[in-house]
């Protein structure tokens, strides 16, 4: 199991000059034996951008030099740019990564690389990694200013048993056709996950250091292990993250995940134009249908809570969409439910081929190649979702 401890450009790791214990598990001259072989290769061969920035970053990691892997360092050093640049008016370097990682994709797609070394430049670090032919791979975290998306032991015990649950039996055509767009072909997918104690729309803009100050609900917690391994099951390099830690730029990288309704801004942001979308109104949260703007019959009333703070419900509701975002430009599925138990009851749905057969028994026949919206209501039972039941869908 692998923790990924890159260096955005926003962190400012102190002098560790050792390599990381994922580098040093690699022999520097196999790594640099794979590298020649992957810059050879035709993603790579014709291109002198791409190559420079792989060999700078590569190099660097196998050093342990991993603190000057920034945004800014990386301009100067590898495309000249003046020291005083700003990264934000000229993205070369993110462009770069972005370009990279869809070579490497290509890359190690072919059969012919399946057992070789792989080296892969996660989503929102310039730190890459080096993995073994073999070698068990489970989702690296995403870790940023310093901070834990979850207690780690959790999620990597989850991991665990996800993995071998989901690796025991073969998950029917429903499942594979939801989420066929969004890992093939192979390559990273973000899971972003929203924040709780502030809800969205009140603690600030996304990707704005400082703008929540809460913490990843256990709900989310658990919705966020479970599809990682789930996707990485298929193929999927997962990359976590949380919404207030991520950019738009980070979002049009790749496929993205966005976990959490009403508490993740980037989830509101890029539902705005869909049919099914999240309101609020005081401690009414609902889900709203534009077709029928007056209704707000999937709601849940936040305010009674129980000694240990556990909210009490009777029913939640969340909504699951599939959408070729038109404004990143990449695949983005969202598991949302109002409150965490309907975002739980989403992400048993998207991954249990008898709940999604139900929805493809009276969707058109191509909705596998479709955007979609559903929405599912669960019974809540002792602070536990129960089994998700459709109430409505959208396809088009």
């Amino acid at each position: 199991m692998r923790f990924r401890t890159g260096a955005h450009d926003s962190e400012s790791p102190s002098g560790n000059r050792e390599p990381s214990a994922a580098h040093a598990a690699c022999d520097p001259v196999r790594v640099r034996e794979q590298l020649e072989s992957v810059l050879a290769s035709p993603p790579f061969r014709n291109s002198r951008r791409y190559p420079a920035l792989l060999r700078h970053v590569v190099e660097h990691a196998l050093s342990g030099d991993t603190a000057e892997l920034k945004e800014r360092n990386l301009g100067v050093d590898v495309f000249g740019r003046e020291p005083n640049y700003d990264p934000a008016a000229d993205p070369v370097v993110r462009v770069s990564a972005g370009e990279i990682r869809k070579r490497l994709a290509q890359y190690y797609q072919d059969p012919a690389h399946e057992t070789e070394l792989r080296i892969q430049l996660p989503m929102g670090s310039y730190v890459p990694e080096f993995t073994a032919p073999g070698a068990l791979q489970v989702p690296a975290l995403v870790r940023r200013n310093r901070r834990w998306l979850a207690p780690a032991a959790i999620i990597l015990g989850l991991a665990v048993l996800a993995a071998v649950g989901l690796r025991m039996g073969r998950v029917s055509d429903p499942v594979e056709q939801f989420w066929q767009p969004v890992v093939s072909p192979p390559g990273n997918v973000m899971l972003c996950t929203g924040v709780a104690g502030v809800p969205a729309r009140q603690g600030g803009s996304p990707g704005t250091p400082g703008a929540n100050r809460g913490t990843v609900s256990w709900a989310d917690a658990l919705t966020l292990a479970k599809l990682g391994v789930f996707l990485h099951s298929r193929g999927a390099i997962p990359e976590f993250c949380r919404e207030d830690q991520t950019t738009f730029s980070d979002l049009q990288q790749g496929p993205a995940v966005l976990i959490g309704g009403l508490n993740d801004e980037w989830a509101l942001r890029l539902m705005e134009n869909l049919r099914f979308q999240f309101r609020r109104d005081g401690n009414v949260f609902y889900i709203a249908d534009r077709e029928h703007p007056s209704a707000r019959q999937w709601s849940i009333v936040v305010g009674d809570f129980d000694a240990t703070g556990t909210l009490r419900l009777e029913h939640d509701y969340a909504v699951i969409s599939r959408v070729a975002n038109a404004r990143t430009g990449r695949m983005t599925v969202t598991l949302a439910g109002l409150w965490g138990y309907g975002t739980l009851a989403a992400s048993q749905f998207v991954t249990d081929p008898k709940y999604l057969q139900a929805m493809a028994r009276n969707a058109p026949r191509d909705w596998q190649r479709k955007n979609l919206q559903i929405v599912i209501g669960a019974e809540v039972i002792d602070n536990s979702p129960g089994p998700p039941h459709i109430v409505a869908v959208t396809v088009w």
